[in-house]
């Protein structure tokens, strides 16, 4: 299942008020209120990243992330999208992480995850 991207111009400006801390940040589209990204899911977004709603209830947060630090006495940097997520466990519930280098390999996973048709 291929996930649907936004059609919107993949800015970030709109949405954070700061410029941006790293190139995926700079990934992220400039939504309106609500976007679909299957026929179950929806994605807002909010001040830090996107929200993945199904129904009512948001099951997921797509953040930008990165690290900085050093790699042979080097100054080194790694960007990545983080997708935190609920999972039913057979215990209870855990919040979970995913970790990918693009958004969209972040969007489809979340919609390999949570289902729906396009």
């Amino acid at each position: 299942m291929n996930a649907i991207l936004p059609i919107a111009p993949l800015t970030v400006s709109s949405m954070f008020p700061l410029p941006a801390l790293n190139p995926v940040q700079r990934t992220i589209p400039n939504l309106p209120a609500t976007e679909q990204l299957t026929d179950e899911l929806t994605l807002s977004q909010s001040e830090t990243g996107l929200i993945v709603w199904q129904k009512h209830n948001p099951i997921a947060w797509i953040y930008p992330g990165y690290h900085e630090g050093q790699q042979d006495n080097h100054p080194k940097r790694c960007d990545f999208v983080d997708v935190a997520y609920h999972r039913q466990t057979q215990r209870g519930v855990n919040l979970e992480t995913a970790d990918f280098f693009t958004l969209p390999e972040a969007l489809q996973f979340v919609a390999d995850t949570f289902g729906g048709e396009q």
